[in-house]
């Protein structure tokens, strides 16, 4: 036999009388059934997704009409399509342009359940989640309820879209909040995905935080242990920053739900102004009791501490916002030192000549004076590994203050070893 093994037919064809009637068929045979089945196919699907457009020249071809219709958004400039180069993607932007035509207050919105069904059908991954993103805008509140309940059904088909349901739920708190809470709450409480609430808050508090910050407090019991807060804060942020900032400096928060905004708050600081308006804006927080101030150190070792590959400008930046705070510790100094080396061939040189300038002396001497207190050794082990700069300097003088009052004799032999 010269065609495909039995085996293979039988593991690759979905019934298997099917691999009796072809085992006998030569692989040419094969060849030919499998090309005319995949091209049948894709002349179907290709007729599905461009219907003849109105005023199209009788008997013109799919191809033809897209070529039309890509060198007319070309010519047009203005035309929402061309932004878009894909057929498929080119084609939704056309269904969009046309969906506020015909619609009924009150009543879900026929032609965008349509093209959000068949953009969910797109099995090419990065399209799917650009165009069903790029459709989300022109949903209304009317549609959010119907196309939830598309995801329920096609979840009960084996067909999940997490990433498209997260994108959705943040929108369809944009739109009604409190309406989608109210279905997410009326699910059985083990089918009450936090995810979900997460992205249903965080939409909410970017268009009313207030409102989402109201029924956030009247469901506590209902949460279930839930932490709404550090998204209604990541929303909240991208509104009002300021308003923001202030409602959690005073908000009646556990030490836990603290330390999760803190942590939401960095990192949104981080995306939206930059690491040193993250560092800054952790700054401002305040930090009177323990709670607070560790919070403030988490958020740091969470989102900056660790990050690699950072400009030594930038670093020496982002750590001269927060390295005097009374929480900073010389733990967070050797760590993010360690992290600054790594991004930059493991040399410090270029980040201790941008602190000598940005960290002011008085006060990085006063710090390197305090973490002497609390860790002696390693202080000494920081201060050998930096090279030569002011900052060196400063550390060190700050650091002799405390070890002339505490230990002299280790003073001497500091001194006596590196002649300061």
């Amino acid at each position: 036999m010269t065609g495909f093994p039995r085996a293979q037919i039988d593991g690759i064809l979905p019934f298997p009388y099917l691999a009796g009637i072809m085992f006998p068929l030569s692989r040419r045979a094969l060849g030919i059934l499998c090309i005319t089945g995949f091209s049948l196919a894709g002349v179907g699907w290709f007729k599905a997704l461009n219907k003849d457009d109105a005023g199209a020249v009788p008997g013109e071809t799919g191809s033809a009409k897209n070529g039309k219709r890509e060198d007319r958004n070309a010519r047009d400039p203005g035309s929402k399509a061309s932004l878009a180069s894909d057929p498929r993607s080119v084609r939704l932007v056309e269904l969009m342009e046309q969906l506020g035509e015909g619609t009924e207050t009150g009543e879900p919105n026929s032609a965008f359940l349509k093209a959000a069904q068949l953009t969910l059908d797109d099995s090419l991954f990065q399209r799917r989640q650009r165009d069903f993103r790029m459709l989300l805008e022109k949903m209304s509140a009317e549609d959010a309820a119907e196309i939830h309940a598309r995801f329920r059904a096609m979840e009960k088909e084996g067909r999940y879209f997490a990433p498209e349901y997260g994108a959705f739920a943040m929108r369809w708190g944009q739109l009604d909040g409190e309406g989608a809470m109210a279905i997410w709450m009326a699910r059985e409480l083990h089918d009450r995905p936090i995810h979900d609430m997460a992205n249903v808050i965080t939409g909410w508090a970017t268009t009313d935080p207030e409102e989402a910050l109201k029924w956030a407090e009247e469901n506590k019991e209902a949460l279930a242990g839930a932490n709404p807060y550090p998204h209604l804060l990541a929303g909240w942020l991208t509104k009002d920053p300021v308003a923001a900032t202030a409602w959690l400096a005073n908000a009646n928060l556990d030490a836990g739900q603290y330390r999760e905004c803190v942590r939401a708050g960095v990192l949104d600081k981080i995306y939206s102004d930059g690491l040193d308006g993250a560092s800054e804006w952790l700054a401002s927080l305040p930090t009177t009791s323990d709670e607070q101030a560790q919070a403030a150190r988490d958020g740091w070792n969470t989102h900056i501490g660790h990050l690699g590959h950072l400009e030594p400008e930038l670093a020496a930046a982002a750590w001269s916002k927060v390295g005097s705070k009374p929480w900073m510790t010389s733990q967070e100094f050797a760590g993010f030192c360690r992290s600054v080396a790594r991004g930059n061939g493991g040399s410090l040189e270029g980040f201790a000549e941008q602190l000598s300038q940005q960290w002011p002396k008085a006060e990085a001497s006063s710090q390197f004076s305090q973490w002497t207190e609390q860790d002696p050794n390693l202080v000494r082990a920081l201060l050998s590994e930096l090279p030569p700069s002011e900052i060196r300097s400063t550390g060190i003088e700050g650091m002799l203050q405390t070890l002339e009052r505490s230990n002299p004799a280790a003073a001497a032999a500091w001194r006596e070893e590196h002649g300061n």
